[in-house]
């Protein structure tokens, strides 16, 4: 066991700028072509943007970025709890091998120590925390796997503190592969800025507006739920495995107002943001005692345990939700196996004898928290489930494929027939890794007009906004480019892109950036690298065997409609669906038939190499 350090060279700041910019370049330089995402020499690839750690708000966001278990797909991920690497005066960590024993990954400022975690194999995320901090102090931010990431489960994530997930990706099975059990990371430096005066300056400005957001106290209320009614409203919340869709009924057994004032009983924030929109919660048990926890995202955990599975209750889903948490699994996606699961058996194409006498039933709270330690631990039924959605469909039988309802292998948030329109929903679909990209304005109805004004507002020029919106609407392929760019843009930097932090315009959060690191750069800069990650990423995917094949949809979207109480929604068009997937392609520059990056702007990127290995 050894390590090592080294300068980040100047060209990939100039071209990436940070954080999960460069962890794009490095993954197609450092990860072998087409190998396997357990050997050993696959890269774990974690990285902060310029900002992390510093007194601008928002800035925790870090990424981390390795070979996905999902085959071709590149893994991606990120949260807002590993900034401490900042003050212990690093940018990046790059882990590859393979310890002999399990590992604990201890940074401590300079000092890099590999600790021996035999004793935590086998433990749960908590209880593998609480250990550590006992053992390193409750200022150590540990990041670590439960049984869900040691048994190689494709949906294992990498949890910090309990709450902050670095989900959605199969990084905790990347890490469970490596006998890392956790990385705890402490620092006691500071962050040095470039020009004081001028960052201060800044960071003010930044600071007194979102102060002045009319809806930052709604958000630290709320967090993720702050649009649950509208959402509701809208039918965006499926049910039953995309069979059909909540209307606003959903209330009934999900008021907002009930969680905040019964549920949550207190507020969590990511490293340097004033909003604090994640919750300390508690129900009961059902046993006589509780359940309490901190949860990072209260929407995903009524989406995954609740309308995917048509379990009711805010204590019901978040009972599912710390089961989940404990085996260190991603919660979206293991509510889609569920939810694959429970409609397979209603349409008799799975038995409690191929469960072992589990009864699958929608709205099962029981049943559903017996599946997610069946799936962690990879017993019985759970060993079905452990690689994923789409291995578990072959290992079924073809006839239980069309119910496997995925991108890229990861289990779905929002239906497409709902809000195609949406490039929060459309990008599940472009995406290199399957989920959704972005964040935008276009997650509910909008005008030509308003899309025209956003796109203003963002900087585009005349002639970009011309190809997106015109008299009788707007096209969302095309748009989706512009908002994958002004979130991606947040993520290099390492802000959170969530709303109140988006709506900022990019020039400020450039000028915050310039003072930081006497490195001057505009809200064009910050696109350019937005740009050069997704050229990176997608080049990763297609050299990996990926293509524009894999930027579909399950069929059921194309073949049957879906309802939402009154409302009824009609099929995608499938030809119409193809030409927003080329205008996507073709907004971003590729080709548009295959999706794939010029050679020419690989070459300028110093990334044909790579590509072509």
């Amino acid at each position: 066991r050894s390590h090592w350090v080294e300068p980040l060279p100047p060209e990939l700041t100039r071209r990436f700028l940070g954080g999960a910019g460069i962890n794009a370049a490095l993954a197609l330089e450092l990860l072998e072509p087409r190998a396997d995402a357990f050997a050993p020499e696959n890269c774990m690839i974690f990285g902060l943007g310029p900002l992390v750690g510093t007194m601008v708000p928002g800035a925790g966001k870090g990424n981390v970025t390795a070979r996905s278990p999902y085959g071709r797909f590149l893994g991606i991920s990120g949260h807002g709890r590993f900034g401490a690497l900042k003050y212990a005066g690093y940018d990046h960590l790059v882990i590859t091998g393979r310890a002999e024993r399990p590992t604990v990954v201890s940074v401590a400022d300079d000092r890099v120590t590999f600790l021996d975690a035999t004793d935590l194999w086998g433990r749960d995320v908590f209880e593998t925390t609480d250990r550590i901090w006992s053992q390193l102090g409750a200022r150590t931010d540990v990041t670590c796997i439960g049984p869900a990431g040691e048994n190689r489960v494709y949906d294992a994530a990498l949890i910090t503190n309990k709450y902050a997930a670095f989900a959605r990706a199969g990084m905790g099975a990347v890490l469970g592969s490596k006998n890392c059990k956790a990385i705890a990371v402490s620092g006691t430096g500071g962050i040095r800025v470039a020009d004081r005066k001028r960052f201060l300056k800044a960071s003010r400005k930044l600071f007194d507006l979102i102060r002045s957001d009319r809806n930052l106290l709604e958000w630290r209320r709320l967090g993720t739920l702050i649009s649950l009614e509208t959402f509701a409203e809208m039918g965006l919340y499926t049910k039953k495995n995309f069979q059909s869709a909540y209307d606003g009924g959903l209330l009934e057994h999900f008021d907002p107002d009930t969680f905040a004032g019964q549920i949550k009983e207190g507020d969590v924030a990511c490293l340097g943001c004033p909003v604090g929109c994640k919750h300390h919660v508690r129900v009961p048990d059902g046993n006589g005692g509780e359940v309490r926890m901190a949860v990072s995202c209260m929407n995903a955990v009524m989406q995954s345990f609740g309308t995917f599975c048509a379990l009711e209750g805010w204590s019901e889903v978040i009972r599912c939700a710390d089961q989940a948490a404990r085996m260190g699994l991603d919660f979206m996606s293991t509510g889609s196996l569920i939810s694959f699961a429970m409609e397979l058996q209603q349409r008799g194409l799975l038995t409690p004898e191929d469960t072992g006498g589990l009864r699958l039933e929608w709205g099962d709270g029981e049943a559903m928290r017996e599946m997610i330690h069946l799936i962690g631990t990879r017993q019985g039924f759970g060993e079905r489930l452990a690689e994923g959605v789409v291995r578990a469909a072959e290992q079924l039988g073809p006839e239980t494929a069309p119910y496997a309802m995925h991108s890229k292998g990861l289990g779905m948030l929002y239906d497409p027939r709902v809000r195609l329109g949406s490039t929060e929903v459309f990008s599940q679909f472009t995406n290199v890794r399957g989920h959704i990209s972005n964040v935008s304005v276009a997650m509910v109805e909008r005008t030509p007009e308003q899309i025209r004004r956003y796109c203003e507002k963002i900087g585009l020029g005349r002639e970009a906004v011309d190809r997106i919106v015109s008299p009788d609407g707007y096209n969302v392929g095309r748009l989706n480019k512009w908002t994958e760019d002004v979130c991606t843009a947040m993520e290099i930097l390492g802000v959170c892109m969530f709303a109140p932090f988006q709506r900022l315009p990019l020039d400020l959060w450039a000028e915050a950036c310039s003072a930081a690191t006497g490195i001057e750069t505009d809200a064009d800069d910050l696109v350019r690298a937005s740009e050069n990650l997704w050229h990176a990423r997608r080049a990763y995917n297609l050299r990996e065997g990926a293509g524009a094949a894999d930027d579909t949809c399950p069929e059921r979207f194309f073949s049957e409609p879906v309802a939402a109480g009154s409302k009824s929604f009609a099929p995608l068009s499938e030809s119409s669906f193809w030409d927003l997937v080329r205008a996507y392609y073709s907004e971003r520059g590729w080709d548009e038939g295959k999706g794939e990056p010029p050679a020419a702007v690989l070459d300028e990127l110093g990334l044909l190499e790579a590509f072509r290995r």
